[in-house]
């Protein structure tokens, strides 16, 4: 479902918008707010992983070949 709504825009940005054609801008800022939010959720995702990475104790790559090896023959 679409939804209609009024935003201000800059004047540079306005003039830049006006050279899409009308039936394409809603498309363009659409697309451009969907790839915005995408890396926002990403960014925020990342940040919430450093956090919990640097509340854990530190993990040998000893230790992880070991977990990964452990759990391929559990998958068998």
């Amino acid at each position: 479902m679409a939804h209609r709504v009024n935003i201000m825009l800059e004047d540079a940005v306005w003039r830049a918008l006006q050279q899409v054609d009308k039936g394409e801008r809603s498309r363009l800022v659409n697309n451009a707010l969907t790839a915005w939010l995408r890396t926002h959720k990403r960014r925020a995702a990342a940040h919430k992983m450093d956090i919990l990475r640097a509340s854990l104790p530190p993990v040998s790559a000893q230790e992880i070949a070991t977990w990964v090896r452990e759990e391929r023959e559990r998958q068998q």
